[in-house]
């Protein structure tokens, strides 16, 4: 399963002072508790993103299930300069955003810290592996609605290139937030 992390104070046009470490807001904090009360299938692994808005939404689920392992793995995608976004609010940051997207560029990277769309895409094919590797578990992954559309798009289309995926990227539908999707993957003999 692939769960949005719960509406972060980016989501609401808060400055935000690095991609990291953006909290929930009272209301994402709510949603994360509301989404854990749902789901009643213990699941046998909790991963979520090293950022803290998706651990924050993990939260309740860790608590309702104290026993289930955890673990974290990078499941983020950090393509604008964090030094150039550092103290903006996302309405400030659309220009750069479209800027990004317009390129069409997948080994273009936006500056220091910065990811390429091929990043992006390779880090998905990973984490698609490690799950892959784990066919009798169920994992449940706290990410990020561009993460987790990627993931969705590799798993999907597994030989489309970087171009052709990023052309299409920003047109694929995104999760709202604590929005809980089930990822199928293949059975292997």
């Amino acid at each position: 399963m692939l769960v949005r992390h719960g509406q972060s104070t980016g989501n609401v046009d808060q400055p935000t002072h690095d991609h990291a470490s953006i909290p929930l807001t009272a209301l994402g904090e709510e949603q994360a508790k509301k989404l854990s009360a749902r789901i009643d299938v213990r699941p046998d692994l909790i991963v979520a993103s090293s950022f803290r808005r998706a651990q924050q939404t993990a939260e309740p689920l860790r608590e309702k299930f104290p026993d289930v392992p955890v673990e974290i793995w990078p499941a983020e995608f950090t393509y604008l300069s964090p030094a150039r976004c550092r103290g903006t609010r996302r309405t400030e940051r659309l220009p750069w955003v479209k800027a990004y997207w317009q390129k069409q560029d997948p080994r273009y990277c936006d500056g220091a810290g910065a990811e390429t769309f091929h990043d992006l895409v390779t880090r998905a094919r990973l984490v698609l592996q490690r799950v892959e590797e784990r066919p009798e578990e169920r994992v449940m992954l706290f990410s990020h609605g561009q993460f987790i559309s990627c993931l969705l798009d590799v798993a999907r289309h597994p030989y489309a290139t970087d171009g052709e995926r990023m052309a299409i990227f920003r047109r694929l539908p995104e999760l709202e937030n604590t929005g809980l999707v089930y990822l199928l993957l293949p059975q292997h003999e």
